[in-house]
């Protein structure tokens, strides 16, 4: 008996699945050199070249790996709420000229029947926050500068990707991961300002392979430097942190948001409790009495 032959797009596919199953551990080492959209999000190269260079990342605490693992989570569960609009989820896109490579939360489309002015393809690019920084975004009225960049990052993904997607935006799905309240902000895409920071990216790549570090790092008044797993290797993090400490500079919003919502919750269950105890320490006579039993 012959075998039977596969054609046409099932055969691109079927040959595209036999070379990856066959990738020598060279080919797949190659793969690593990529960043991801994530990575890029923190807006600082020096972190990029660290990460690509195979550094060393400093512990992460079982706490936060808990709440990214309520994140990945919830990817699954929000876009049941608007799945009738979704064209893909978890959508893959690669540039070989940036080595970039991720994949999008979601690409959605908004038929004429629900809108014709905003009709079209968007990006969805979805975030879980704690209440603190929920209420912060919410009372600013903007999105976290880092998501905005992610959120940028996939439209060009998927567009220089797929050319043939007329991608008309992005939106910003927050999440409060307490109370479950959400809001959604638009993203409009600008890709000169984008542009400019991948080439500087792209000159990072040059300086790596002659095993150089980028001058290039956040401002040393920015508050993410203090969360950097790679402080504890980064000069220019490390003078960041004293001259913050020096000038003695206020707690970041975030931060002072956050102590500030978690006294008043413990306030809250103190004075629950005590409640609680006061009404249990009453005798029958006094409940009677409140309960206006003669």
């Amino acid at each position: 008996m012959s075998r039977l032959k596969m054609t046409g797009p099932a055969a691109v596919v079927y040959q595209f699945i036999e070379e990856t199953l066959s990738k020598s551990d060279s080919e797949k080492d190659e793969e690593t050199q990529y960043v991801s959209p994530s990575s890029l999000a923190k807006g600082c190269v020096l972190y990029l070249a660290f990460e690509l260079l195979g550094k060393q990342k400093s512990e992460m605490e079982t706490r936060v790996k808990r709440i990214l693992d309520v994140g990945t989570s919830s990817h699954y569960r929000i876009p049941k709420y608007f799945s009738k609009l979704i064209v893909a989820k978890e959508l893959f896109f690669s540039d070989g000229e940036y080595r970039i490579h991720g994949y999008c939360d979601a690409l959605i489309y908004i038929p004429t029947e629900l809108s014709e002015e905003n009709s079209g393809f968007y990006v969805v690019e979805m975030k879980t926050t704690s209440s603190a920084a929920y209420q912060r975004i919410i009372d600013t009225y903007e999105p976290q500068e880092e998501h905005v960049r992610q959120c940028q990052l996939y439209i060009w993904g998927i567009k220089r990707h797929y050319k043939v997607i007329p991608i008309n935006g992005g939106i910003i799905y927050y999440e409060n991961r307490d109370t479950l309240e959400s809001f959604l902000f638009n993203i409009e895409y600008q890709e000169s300002e984008l542009m400019k920071f991948l080439d500087r990216v792209k000159a990072m790549y040059a300086l790596i392979e002659k095993e150089q570090l980028p001058d290039d790092y956040l401002p040393y008044g920015h508050w993410a430097h203090a969360y950097c797993p790679y402080l504890d290797i980064c000069a220019p993090g490390q003078k960041a942190i004293q001259q913050q400490k020096s000038e003695k500079k206020p707690l970041p919003d975030n931060v002072l948001a956050d102590i500030i919502a978690k006294k008043i919750v413990s306030k809250r269950r103190k004075d629950e409790a005590t409640k609680k105890k006061v009404k249990a320490g009453r005798s029958l006579d006094e409940l009677a009495a409140d309960l206006n039993w003669s």
